[in-house]
């Protein structure tokens, strides 16, 4: 075990780190040639008592694209659509669902015109927002990510031929960024005016759904300016593989310490309310960071996953803030 972990941290010390332009990084990716390639880019906007949504495209070479559109209407629920066959347009654009990047990592437009669906019934929505950013793009690559605890997780695998081809394979360009949204939802012949917080991730490489055991991934704008990220994975080939990070002062900090899943002994496989502690450095004070749960945006991934979005509150110590809980689980896992 002892050698195991030193070749663990040298693997993961002497990681190329991949050097992508920042207009690259904000321009669909593709590859014809790749099995399972796949590039996804994500919005949500939140706020605690008005219009909040989530929308995400997916772009796959062997599988048709996904896209996701859940509106949290206030006095009227949820309504939205998953996986609509609508035509591939240039750059991220699927029907009228469109994504567009004015100013790279800084600027967006996020718009739709057309149906959105609620058991059964089909109402019209007109959605015309724009992404402002509050915090440089992070990208996994650089920070986010503590070589420590990678490296002490991969150590603790059995190591084969097949578990570093798919170490390799998952080894994807991923960034996330917070921000603000502003605009205009037309509901009902109504035009509404919003102002939200916003986060978003665009990743590209390898994916498949089949290799996904569970996850979560908080994202969270705090009241007080600040950005966080709080992720765990499993998959079928590796356990416990975790990042996260604070943007603070100007500058993201890296989690020295994030819990994995034994460390979070959940009752429930999809909670609704859930604690966790991280800490910034390795013999630092213990963060602890509430999340309580209140409106879902539920999504299913080729048939064999299930993704459960969540607009929540968050308590990041003691300050408070909005975001994402996301959470996912296979669905032969799933009993309830």
């Amino acid at each position: 075990m002892i050698l195991k972990r030193f070749l663990a941290n040298q693997m993961v010390k002497h990681k190329k780190k991949r050097a992508i332009s920042l207009s690259i990084l904000e321009t669909k990716q593709s590859d014809s040639e790749v099995l399972d390639y796949n590039d996804s880019s994500y919005f949500a906007g939140l706020s605690r008592d008005g219009f909040s949504f989530v929308t995400r495209q997916s772009f796959r070479t062997n599988r048709s694209n996904e896209n996701w559109l859940k509106v949290d209407i206030p006095g009227f629920g949820v309504w939205g659509f998953e996986n609509r066959k609508m035509e591939e347009g240039e750059g991220f654009v699927q029907g009228n669902l469109k994504y567009q990047c004015q100013k790279p990592g800084e600027e967006w437009t996020i718009s739709y015109d057309g149906p959105v669906f609620q058991n059964g019934e089909e109402r019209e929505i007109k959605i015309n927002l724009q992404w402002k950013s509050m915090t440089p793009i992070m990208d996994f690559d650089k920070e986010g990510t503590s070589p420590k605890q990678v490296a002490s997780q991969l150590a603790k695998e059995r190591w084969s031929l097949y578990f570093f081809r798919k170490l390799k394979e998952i080894h994807t360009v991923h960034y996330e960024q917070g921000g603000e949204i502003t605009g205009t939802i037309q509901w009902r012949e109504k035009e509404f005016s919003v102002k939200l917080k916003g986060v978003r991730d665009h990743s590209f490489g390898r994916r498949n759904w089949n290799d996904w055991e569970r996850h979560i991934w908080f994202l969270g704008i705090l009241d007080d300016g600040r950005f966080f990220n709080v992720s765990v994975i499993d998959y079928r080939f590796v356990k416990n593989l975790k990042a996260g990070f604070i943007f603070s002062n100007g500058k993201y900090t890296t989690f020295a310490q994030t819990p994995s899943f034994d460390e979070l002994d959940l009752e429930e496989i999809l909670p609704s309310e859930l604690s966790l502690e991280v800490k910034s450095e390795l013999n630092g004070e213990k963060i602890v960071i509430k999340t309580e749960m209140q409106q879902f945006f539920s999504f299913d991934m080729d048939g064999v996953y299930h993704i459960r979005e969540a607009k929540s509150e968050f308590h990041y110590g003691s300050v408070k803030g909005i975001g994402i809980a996301e959470m996912g689980i296979k669905k032969d896992d799933i009993t309830t």
